[in-house]
């Protein structure tokens, strides 16, 4: 029996899960820090981060991260290339040998293209262990990031997208907002049967839901994936009473 579940979560707000369900994943850079000791790394990515949790051990992360999610295939996951991320103990060796290879290479004119390239893909796939999180404006020390079980989407290297960027080229809001254009036909796509669960905050919201579904939808699905589609959806309320 597999102890992890066969679907991946991708939690938000309610205005942007509706806008997933119109338009697919739309991607941005995302900021990290990979916060070892000696030699701290920190930059944005471009990614999409789902995690891979059970709906019954799923509680604490809603609360952080948002009220309204959709839960994808882990099949769906493995054919469109997304992978689990490498958690990194801040002090250890892997770690501090990890990050003075990535900067060495990366920051070196003694390697070709395609040696960065690939240290780039590596630290776009690495996370803290456990590290300060601040959400919604509430700071946590220690956060044990390795308990989301993260897996992530990062689109394939092209010539106007950067694999990542350093501190200072994404560290006021216009920046992030020129950085995260580049981005804007990016797509991480789904079909209505990747779709294992919707969930919204209230079970008041359900109809509403449905009938954004059929609204945005109608086009690109017929109405038997509409139907299926509807008795997908399922509330924080039912989630928190019955699991």
């Amino acid at each position: 029996m597999a102890l992890s579940p066969s679907t991946l979560f991708h939690f938000t707000k309610r205005k942007y899960l509706m806008g997933i369900l119109k338009d697919n994943f739309k991607l941005k850079y995302c900021f990290e820090r990979i916060n070892h000791l000696e030699s701290p790394i920190e930059y944005a990515i471009p990614m999409v981060s789902f995690c891979d949790i059970k709906l019954s051990e799923i509680k604490e992360h809603i609360e952080k991260y948002g009220y309204y999610g959709i839960g994808l295939s882990k099949t769906w996951a493995v054919e469109k290339g997304l992978n689990p991320v490498i958690y990194l103990n801040s002090s250890s060796n892997f770690s501090k040998g990890l990050i003075g290879t990535a900067q060495k290479i990366i920051t070196s004119s003694e390697f070709d293209s395609d040696d960065q390239t690939n240290i780039a893909n590596l630290i776009q796939y690495t996370k803290v262990y456990e590290g300060e999180l601040i959400r919604k404006g509430i700071k946590t020390q220690a956060y044990r990031y390795a308990d989301e079980r993260e897996w992530r989407y990062v689109p394939d290297a092209k010539e106007n997208i950067e694999p990542w960027l350093s501190k200072d080229k994404y560290d006021t809001k216009r920046k992030k907002i020129d950085a995260n254009n580049t981005l804007k036909d990016e797509r991480l796509y789904f079909n209505a049967n990747d779709i294992l669960y919707l969930i919204v905050k209230k079970e008041s919201e359900i109809r509403e839901t449905i009938n954004h579904i059929r609204a945005v939808k109608s086009k690109n699905y017929d109405d038997i994936e509409i139907d299926r589609l509807t008795t997908r959806i399922i509330s924080c309320e039912r989630i928190f009473s019955d699991f």
